[in-house]
């Protein structure tokens, strides 16, 4: 069984290194803005990579990495055989640029482990205690990388050991154990998800985000009902026996089909008594958004006019991210002002961190977002969505805020190492660092005066603006912490206004009369909204809320009160009106089961630290290891207190001396040298349709930044002369992307003449590519070819010799986003120009222009349809050859007469097949010039027959109708024939080929495999039907 999983996996990595390469004329950019001068630092198990003298953040990471690694280590009961490799960028613009993984990064991705070197890459994103918590859960996957594979992808195909973790197992136990346990957010998460009834379908469905939350709450489950240690010796059987079922079986003596079964329902019984104790968002106020109706999930960042009658917020309405206005009282009345992900400007939206704000005149909004690669500041018309852009060379910037007196831009910056409130004054046009230290600052907010600003840090009792990256070390400081300060834009005194530090809190709005301030604070377990007299310092809470309340926004008179709320498995808005007159029954809220156990057992802390007068659980505050030290009986829903001896045998209390230490080293640093290393070198199985299946050997290597790739693949048979190789070097840290190629192929073709030739093609190539943008590219390149075509059996008799210099140039747009097997929705075109003068005997003469355009338009989220056209012209004293017909990567294909179509070498070279048009030999119609259209209507069958990365069997089935149609000819326009006619007098098809059919396709064994069934229009009638079998995705 081991070695047949080795092999699927190699054909399928093998069959995406081809296919990648071989799909590059299209794709999203990687865009490379700036340089980088790497350095890193060296510590036990780590080196830390980073950049423009970011030492500080390095040395943060480093001893934050330490501590996770200790503690990963101790629970699974599993030392890592490698050194970790750490790269950490100073924001998430800065990640997008890395070429340690090649696809495009984005925003919702905020940290990245890979297989090939076991590379941990993270970007800080302005808060402390993210970064740290993005560190330890990417080092989970890290050390289980190097438990289950070896740490290498080379490592685990040498040993043959490549049993696949589920996504729910993976990123729950990264989860679980980089919260040190369960969490709030959890908590109030799986309440909505449990009480929602979302919860279906088991722990095998825990996919996207629910992988993260649902996989976390299955640990914790684990940990409550068997005892943690029962995780470790879950995780160690898996990698063990391989197989998740008898993984389970021999682990609780349940299968998973009944374990799911059981934590389904106990999870049910746990939250279900919520409902009693806690209100819905709709008794206290009324819905604006459905994401349900609406068929999205996302409708977050409200933002209410002046007038307080419309609002501005993000949505994911119809597939994108963008932004749209809306009538409170009308709604249906609602217009999409930007959409994401179309253009240079919003690139992204800060979906993350959002900020959306109108200025006092209620005619434009304020919004951050990404643009090349740094974010700006964009003031947006509100009724027909033109804009202006403000940038101030800073890579993050979130949570704009207008001031009421329309003066000002409050926002949050992070230029670097360290993240601070900055106003932009509209009439002077001139950026001012407010707070310029070390701590978190979050979520700015003016009250009417516009004299100050109110904010949410983790600054603690540090009131003063003194502390920077010289004078004060975050990785000793307790940076867990969250309460509201006041800061006044003049003087730039900060003053403290709330003191719970361990409540976390979200959002804040202020009274219109600057007396009472309204926020959000989890005090009780759930995210609910506090009301405070800020003369008096008395607060009260003024909702009840069962699901978590974020995000708010109030009217410029205080009677209306927008929120968002994670009700119902996704985000919507709600409005409540006269939040200052209504209260409570009660001064004090119901507390969660969750909430009530982290408070006992912080009381059992202080307990034993006064007790030992030694102050060794002082730091667990930091880190809560929720649920680990009591015993939760699901049918009673009591609480069973557990040993103080077992309390003081924390796994997080094991490790504080040892982290003290690790706090107080010095780690050394050294410049950055380019060293390659093995990423993969393989063996396996290759098919396209020219060459049918092959035995092909890949090799790739890099540095550790990816930056520098050798990639070479080869197909030996015999000798040099009958083989294919290709060697490619990829220089990749600079804006634009250089590649320099030595390749030699060869073919054998049958021809019309009854013998066979044996076409080669060798030279060196040097290529270049200049990303405009994130969507729009220039390539261009000089090729040097050596063609040839020799008689095999009669020596020289036909043989024939080409040496061509040339040169290329390319426009290259792409901003679709995908679904499934191919492009959804957004366009993707290229024109490409090339030629070859005539330089010696050998050599030819041409010009050849083509141009490929496509359009895909989503019907609904799951359907689309995909609408294609192509064409192209050679000319010259040479022109070239194109040959129209069949698929790409066709198993089963057919040759116009039964043979390659090209007699010349040059043919062979370029390779000039413009595909599909199925049910067509391949060359059944060529020319000097063709065009080509494609037309298809997608949608999803059925999906997920069995999931996983991996699938031993078939997953997710797609369907398609289509009809292609295209035609090739020498000659001007007004030689092409569309029909001609036979000696019998019979109409027949000639130069326009059309065709139409149905097809679906499914992974079968990890791979893409398409299946089409083509009839063709032979202008009197429909031919019989034509089965494609072929591999790929869909164009």
């Amino acid at each position: 069984m081991k070695s047949k999983v080795t092999y699927f996996i190699i054909i399928m990595l093998g069959f995406v290194l081809l296919s990648q390469r071989g799909n590059a004329q299209f794709g999203i950019n990687k865009v490379q803005y700036q340089s980088f001068e790497w350095k890193y630092l060296e510590t036990k198990n780590f080196d830390v990579y980073f950049y423009n003298n970011s030492n500080y953040l390095a040395h943060f990471a480093a001893v934050e990495a330490e501590k996770a690694l200790q503690s990963i280590q101790s629970f699974l009961k599993y030392r890592i055989n490698r050194r970790v490799p750490l790269i950490v960028y100073n924001s998430h613009n800065e990640f997008q640029q890395t070429n340690v993984i090649g696809s495009y990064l984005p925003e919702g991705v905020g940290g990245v482990t890979e297989l090939f070197k076991n590379r941990v890459v993270v970007p800080y994103m302005g808060d402390w205690e993210q970064f740290r918590h993005v560190i330890h859960h990417e080092l989970v996957h890290a050390v289980l990388n190097d438990m289950f594979y070896g740490g290498t992808f080379q490592s685990a195909m040498t040993s043959g050991n490549l049993r696949q973790i589920p996504l729910w197992m993976n990123e729950g136990l990264a989860e679980y154990l980089s919260q040190y346990g369960y969490d709030q957010q959890t908590d109030m998460f799986m309440r909505d998800i449990s009480l929602s009834e979302n919860l279906t379908g088991g722990l095998e469905n825990l996919n996207g985000y629910m992988a993260y939350r649902g996989g976390q709450t299955f640990y914790w489950y684990v940990a409550e009902k068997y005892g943690k240690e029962r995780i470790a010796d879950l995780i160690n059987r898996l990698r063990i026996q391989g197989n998740v079922n008898s993984t389970f079986q021999s682990t609780f003596n349940l299968s998973l089909e009944d374990f799911s079964e059981q934590w389904e329902k106990d999870l049910k019984k746990y939250y279900w008594p919520d409902i009693d104790k806690f209100q819905s968002a709709e008794t206290f106020s009324s819905r604006i958004t459905n994401h349900k109706k609406e068929y999205n999930f996302y409708n977050s960042s409200p933002a209410i006019s002046p007038d307080g009658e419309r609002m501005a917020y993000i949505s994911d309405d119809g597939g994108l991210l963008g932004v749209f206005t809306r009538s409170l009282d009308k709604k249906d009345d609602k217009h999409e002002l930007i959409t994401s992900l179309r253009e240079q400007d919003f690139e992204e939206l800060n979906i993350l961190t959002p900020g959306i704000s109108w200025n006092p005149k209620g005619t434009h909004l304020a919004i951050s977002a990404k643009s090349g690669g740094e974010e700006a500041i964009y003031i947006v018309d509100a009724k027909n969505g033109d804009y202006d852009k403000l940038k101030f060379g800073i890579q993050s910037i979130t949570s704009v805020n207008w001031s009421p007196d329309g003066k000002y831009l409050a926002f949050i910056g992070s230029p670097g190492e360290q993240t601070d409130i900055y106003i932009y004054n509209m009439d002077t046009k001139k950026i001012q660092n407010l707070t310029n230290d070390v701590f978190t600052d979050k979520n700015p907010v003016w009250p009417n005066d516009s004299k100050k600003i109110y904010f949410i840090s983790d600054r603690g009792e540090n009131a003063t603006i003194n502390y920077t990256n010289d004078n004060f070390l975050m990785w000793k400081y307790d940076y867990k912490q969250s309460d509201i300060y006041t800061l006044d834009i003049e003087t730039k005194q900060i003053k403290r206004i709330t003191n719970s530090p361990k409540n976390n809190k979200t959002s804040i709005a202020i009274s219109a009369d600057g007396n009472k301030m309204l926020y959000v604070s989890d005090e009780n377990g759930i995210g609910n909204i506090y009301e405070m007299n800020l003369l008096t310092g008395a607060t009260k809470p003024k909702t009840n809320s069962l699901s978590s309340i974020s995000q708010l926004s109030l009217s410029k008179d205080g009677n209306k009160l927008l929120f968002s709320s994670l009700t119902g498995g996704g985000y919507d808005i709600f409005l409540f009106r006269f939040p200052f007159d209504k209260n409570l029954a009660n001064d004090t809220l119901p507390i969660t089961k969750f909430r009530t156990q982290l408070l006992e057992k912080d009381k059992i802390q202080k307990e034993l630290a006064d007790t030992n007068k030694t102050g060794s659980l002082a730091q667990t505050e930091q880190h809560l290891t929720s649920y680990g030290d009591f015993v939760l009986d699901f049918s009673r829903q009591e609480l069973v207190k557990a040993n103080p001896d077992v309390i003081n045998n924390d796994t997080q209390t094991e490790f504080e001396n040892s982290y003290s230490d690790i706090e107080d080293q010095i780690f050394p640093v050294h410049d950055y040298k380019i060293k390659f290393s093995t990423d993969a070198v393989l063996g396996n199985p290759w098919y396209n349709t020219y060459s049918g299946f092959q035995g092909a050997a890949q090799m790739l290597f890099s540095d550790v930044l990816g930056d520098h790739q050798i990639y070479a693949q080869a197909y030996f048979l015999n000798d040099l002369n009958n083989s294919s190789f290709l060697v490619q070097y990829s220089y990749l840290p600079t804006i634009i992307d250089y590649s320099f190629t030595a390749y030699h192929s060869a073919v054998y073709a049958y021809s019309d003449i009854n013998t066979w030739y044996r076409f080669r093609n060798w030279g060196l190539a040097i290529n270049a590519s200049y990303p405009l943008d994130l969507f729009n590219r220039v390539e261009g390149g000089l090729s040097w070819m050596n063609v040839t075509k020799e008689n095999i059996y009669e020596v020289g008799y036909g043989n024939l010799s080409r040496m061509l210099f040339v040169p290329e140039i390319k426009y290259v747009h792409d901003n679709t986003l995908w679904a499934g097997f191919g492009p959804h929705q957004g366009s993707r075109y290229n024109i490409d120009l090339k030629g070859s003068p005539k330089l010696s005997s050998s050599g030819i003469s041409f010009i050849t222009l083509t141009g490929d355009f496509r359009q895909y338009v989503p019907v609904t989220n799951y359907m689309s349809l995909a609408l294609r056209a192509a064409a192209g012209k050679s000319f010259g004293a040479n022109p070239r050859n194109f040959f129209l017909g069949g698929t790409e990567n066709w198993i089963n294909p057919s040759w116009y007469n039964g043979y390659f179509p090209f007699d010349q070498p040059e043919d062979f070279a370029f390779m000039d097949f413009p595909m599909p048009l199925r049910g067509w030999a391949v060359g059944e119609s060529k020319g000097s010039q063709f065009f080509l259209t494609n037309a298809e209507f997608r949608f999803p069958l059925f999906r997920a027959l069995l999931a996983g990365p991996i699938p031993v069997l078939i997953q997710n089935f797609q369907g398609c109708f289509f009809f292609d149609m295209g035609g090739a000819w020498y000659g001007n326009l007004s030689d092409f024939k569309s029909t001609t006619t036979d000696i019998d007098g019979n109409i027949k098809v000639n130069h326009l080929l059309m065709s139409t059919g149905i097809g679906t396709r499914l992974y079968l064994l990890g791979i893409p495999l398409k299946i089409d069934v083509a009839w063709r229009n032979l202008y009197y009638a429909w031919s019989e039907p034509s089965w494609l079998f072929s591999l790929g995705y869909d164009w």
